[in-house]
């Protein structure tokens, strides 16, 4: 008897001799065995990396059905939390549920008591009991590197609710690991949160410094950058950045970084008034989240070009990615995102005086949630009916959509919402010829404007300085 590597294998008695068969069969048999062991060698497929090592062979192919659906489902309760907790402006609301993601799917796979524990009491919105157990994890681990990773994780959950809390977590995560280029980037996009924008230069610098920088490590960190530029008012500095980023994602066949910085870059053209640039790159956000079946990224695109087509006057292409962004929120069971869907299609029926067509939609948001009218998406739309009624001389209902959305952006806590309604009051009341109101509202604004530092402060200066001197 011979093994796959041709050799007989000894422990197997040799055939006796058959008194019936002639004597040239007791040398054939064996020589045939051989053969054919030494064929089944040279011939055999080669072994399959993937059975050699399963798991690293997971990690090099893209994530496809349940590690997706696991990966979508993190990025769900992210968002979900986010809009529950979180504070902040919107490129920081981006950042802010990638960093949660990360640390939920990190979390999702953690067999450990105390990360169980951690998660769990995260899906029920306890914030503090889900720290209390990762710090009680740190102490449990005596390799620094992987207790810098949960100090992450901290910080990232941290952030929901105290910046201040978050950045200590970050900056015990770089003590414990000083090339972790995570934890740095994390105390950029916080200093960044914060308005100290030298601190977060001096941190997203550490990240783009690191030695062993992937060609994707790099564009994440021009993404940084940009979002950076972006945030302290440097249009065209922001706008080299992403591009920069997006040439490198492109290059890499990065789909999901491409959509990402794609969407950055729609969001920076827009706040620019650059619709048509605006409209391109989030059309090719669009197409590179549909690709990777990022639906809670597809939804938001949606959501993202219904307004900008409002700001067009297209309403029936808005109507259209509204009603696409709510089909797959409902695929999805995106709670938050339908009952906000809802309420956005009856104000855009609203707007174009289809009152039937209007009701319809409330009711099917009252079925949804207690109270629909109290979504950043319906503070938009308010805003957007504020700006509509103005124009057509409206005023005293311009007025009353412009209160309904600075009472939802005060509920939710979004400064800037209830800034940039408070200007967009003070011109209706100018337009409507209530000088003093107008005055008075610019004042409130600037007030906000300069405890926020923001560099629209000078704007509105000018406004004051034209109108109410």
């Amino acid at each position: 008897m011979t093994d796959q590597s041709g050799k007989t294998n000894k422990s197997v008695p040799p055939p006796k001799k058959a008194k019936t068969k002639k004597n040239w069969i007791n040398w054939f048999v064996p020589l045939l065995l051989i053969l054919v062991a030494i064929s089944l060698l040279l011939f055999s497929p080669k072994p399959n990396p993937s059975a050699i090592n399963p798991q690293k062979a997971a990690s090099a192919k893209t994530p496809n059905g349940a590690e997706q659906k696991a990966a979508f489902k993190a990025k769900e309760v992210a968002n979900a939390l986010v809009s529950t907790f979180f504070n902040g402006s919107d490129e920081a609301r981006t950042e802010q549920i990638r960093a949660l993601t990360q640390t939920i799917t990190e979390l999702h796979g953690n067999s450990k008591k105390n990360a169980e524990k951690a998660l769990s009491t995260l899906l029920t919105n306890n914030i503090n009991g889900s720290i209390e157990s990762l710090i009680a994890l740190t102490s449990e681990q005596p390799n620094l590197r992987e207790a810098a990773k949960i100090w992450i994780n901290i910080g990232n959950i941290q952030n929901l609710s105290s910046a201040e809390q978050a950045l200590q977590a970050y900056q015990k995560a770089s003590e414990l690991d000083p090339g972790n280029t995570e934890a740095w980037s994390r105390q950029g996009h916080v200093h960044r949160q914060l308005k100290q924008f030298e601190l977060a230069e001096a941190a997203f610098k550490k990240v783009q410094s690191s030695s062993d920088q992937s060609n994707e490590d790099k564009a994440f960190s021009l993404a940084n950058f940009g979002l950076l530029n972006q945030s302290k008012g440097n249009f065209k500095a922001a706008e080299d950045s992403f591009t920069e980023a997006l040439n490198i994602y492109t290059k890499e066949g990065d789909k999901s970084g491409i959509a990402r910085t794609s969407e950055n870059l729609a969001a920076l053209y827009k706040s620019w008034n650059v619709t048509d640039r605006a409209e391109h790159y989030y059309k090719t956000a669009l197409d590179n989240y549909t690709q990777v079946n990022d639906f809670q990224g597809m939804t938001t695109v949606h959501s993202a070009l219904g307004v900008l087509y409002q700001k067009k006057n297209l309403p029936q292409k808005a109507q259209h990615h509204y009603e696409q962004a709510l089909q797959i929120s409902l695929d999805n069971n995106y709670k938050d995102k339908i009952d906000s869907l809802y309420n956005t299609l009856a104000l855009l029926a609203e707007q174009n005086g289809d009152l039937q067509q209007s009701k319809k939609f409330q009711d099917k948001s009252q079925q949804h949630k207690e109270n629909p009218n109290n979504t950043a998406e319906s503070a938009v739309q308010f805003g957007n009916l504020a700006i509509l009624n103005r124009n057509k001389k409206n005023f005293a209902l311009a007025e009353e959509y412009h209160k309904k959305a600075i009472n939802i952006y005060q509920a939710n806590k979004n400064g800037y919402g209830v800034i940039s309604q408070k200007i967009n009051l003070g011109f209706l009341y100018k337009a409507w010829g209530k000088k003093q109101l107008a005055c008075d509202t610019w004042q409130d604004s600037l007030f906000l404007l300069k405890s926020y530092k923001n560099n629209r402060a000078d704007r509105v200066e000018k406004l004051l300085q034209a109108n109410c001197r």
